[in-house]
């Protein structure tokens, strides 16, 4: 897309606002800098900013505005801005426009100060932002109190944004800014070797996101994002602790048994895991897993609590792998099979090994014991499947593939096929028909007679479920032409009558255009048909002009 042909490329609402945009003054500056193109301000609702880079040629090679609309490409303001650079450029080109509008860099200004202006600048701008100020402090003062610092750097974007004791969804990203700040202080010390500062920084950012997000609407993520980068850095401080440290695992693991933690199973999971290696020191390893003894044995709290046990069980499975080794690690698996993580690797580990009765049984009891778990179940199976296809067990292929076949999964249809002569396959195929039509699952029903080219009970189907001919026609033809037309105009003239509103109306629209590519027939008779018969909406009408 280039400049002077941009609106060719633009939906025509976006433009028609953006040259009232223009016309109306409201991009109130547009300069050119080095790093970032061309820089608009563009005064709407509120003030943005929009940055476009262009080639020499004028292709627009990169575009951006900071407003919230996010239906489409590119918004009014780009619009507007574009207008304005085509504006500019009819008169210069490209590189003389630059030079005309280019502005000094910030770094070239500062250069050109003394120590004193700067000086006056530094204590004018952090007087005032806050978050300015503190974290100069946290990142320049020797004598400042580090972790209060930082405290006060993560809640300067965070109190500014907080009204009536909650957080807008629009205000969360700006919010985290400040955990974000000492995020990369946390960085710079894990570098310099500062261990423990840099573990500290990320468990102040924790406890703030996390309260946080007791007011704040996440739907983004950002909060749960930052909480997750500093748990990570965490993990890569500690990497670098050659043996036990008291204070380090103290502070961790003191953080992830506070209440803050209690349903955010994972997150205190991978706190602890970030420490795992800690426990080299027996004082550590022995707060640990009384810890996780603890919690094990606590009262059965519902799926909630089985699913924390499990977290649990493979926290204590890390350890002894650690520690005790890989022999010792794998027995712990073994006497804690109700875990369905533990049982798929030693399963997997019995097929690899070719230990197959060893690998059915634990499959079988899997199936049993997890029964009110379909995925489970369904895995358990799929592993039965493998080891009957290992074994060379064509009865239990057969027997245990059409289960899985009718309980919804198309890729054994293939498999269970393959083993059938041509002769028998008829009868097999009818009977899964049969038990498929009155209930299908996930649509392999509809999938079979695609697969075999079944065009007369595929027609049928179509015929019951007049909705499904648009997904299906293409199978119908050419033997069946006449028929999709038919269904096509059934279809059409019922949605229709149930259409209310532009969005169905352009819906009913949407299918005459399927109806004339799938049949080869004109679409202006049922078009005008719809007219006549609708005229009192304009909405249709308007829709319907456009064919």
């Amino acid at each position: 897309m280039n400049i002077n042909d941009f609106a060719a490329h633009l939906d025509k609402a976006i433009l028609a606002r953006g040259l009232a945009y223009y016309q109306s003054g409201n991009v109130v500056s547009l300069e050119y800098d080095e790093n970032d193109g061309w820089i608009a301000d563009v005064e709407g609702s509120d003030d943005y900013t929009i940055t476009v880079s262009l080639s020499d040629k004028g292709e627009i090679l990169d575009t951006e505005c900071d407003c919230p609309y996010d239906w489409g490409e590119y918004c009014k303001h780009q619009a507007a801005v574009f207008y304005a650079l085509k504006s500019k450029l009819k008169s210069h080109k490209i590189q003389s426009a630059i030079k005309t509008e280019k502005k000094k860099s910030l770094t070239e200004v500062l250069n050109s100060l003394d120590k004193q202006t700067l000086l006056s600048i530094v204590l004018d701008f952090s007087g005032r932002d806050r978050r300015m100020k503190e974290e100069l402090l946290l990142r320049y003062s020797e004598k400042t109190d580090t972790l209060k610092s930082a405290r006060n750097v993560i809640r300067s974007t965070i109190n500014p944004v907080t009204r009536r004791g909650f957080m807008e969804y629009a205000d969360v990203s700006s919010a985290t800014g400040g955990a974000d700040t000492v995020l990369q202080m946390a960085d710079d010390k894990i570098v310099s070797g500062d261990i423990l500062t840099a573990v500290s920084l990320c468990v102040i950012v924790c406890s703030e996101m996390m309260a946080l997000l007791d007011y704040c609407d996440d739907s983004n993520g950002y909060v749960g994002g930052t909480i997750g980068d500093a748990i990570g850095k965490i993990s890569e401080a500690v990497s670098y602790v050659q043996k036990g440290d008291d204070q380090i695992f103290d502070i961790v693991f003191d953080h992830a048994l506070d209440s803050m933690y209690n349903g955010w199973t994972d997150w205190r999971m991978e706190l602890l895991s970030a420490i795992v290696s800690l426990c080299n020191n027996q004082m550590n390893r022995d707060k640990m897993e009384q810890f996780l003894s603890q919690r094990q044995n606590a009262e059965n709290e519902g799926w909630s609590w089985e699913y924390e046990n499990r977290q649990l069980q493979k926290l204590q499975y890390e350890i002894i792998k650690q520690f005790e080794g890989e022999s010792a690690a794998v027995s712990y698996m073994e006497q804690h099979l109700d875990n369905s993580d533990f049982r798929r690797v030693i399963i997997q580990t019995a097929i690899t090994d070719g230990q197959y009765e060893k690998a059915l049984t634990l499959c079988l009891h899997g199936e049993q014991q997890d029964r009110q778990y379909a995925g489970l179940v369904k895995e358990w199976r799929d592993l039965r499947y493998t080891i009957y296809e290992r074994t060379k067990d064509t009865p239990g292929e057969k027997t245990l593939g059409l289960e899985l076949l009718l309980a919804g999964d198309f890729e054994y249809f293939p498999k269970l096929k393959s083993m059938y002569k041509s002769d028998e396959w008829s009868a097999v195929l009818q009977g899964i028909l049969e038990k498929l039509e009155s209930n299908d699952r996930r649509g392999i029903y509809v999938k079979i007679l695609i697969r075999e080219k079944l065009k007369l009970h595929l027609l049928d189907y179509c015929k019951k479920h007049a909705s499904s001919i648009l997904s299906h026609y293409q199978h119908l033809l050419p033997e069946y032409k006449e028929d999709v037309g038919a269904l096509f105009l059934k279809l059409i003239k019922e949605s229709a009558a149930r259409a209310d509103g532009r969005k169905a109306y352009q819906d009913v629209c949407g299918l005459i255009q399927h109806y004339k590519k799938a049949s080869g027939k004109v679409a202006y008779i049922i078009r005008d048909e719809l007219a006549s018969t609708y005229a009192k909406r304009p909405a249709f009408l308007d829709e319907l002009s456009k064919l």
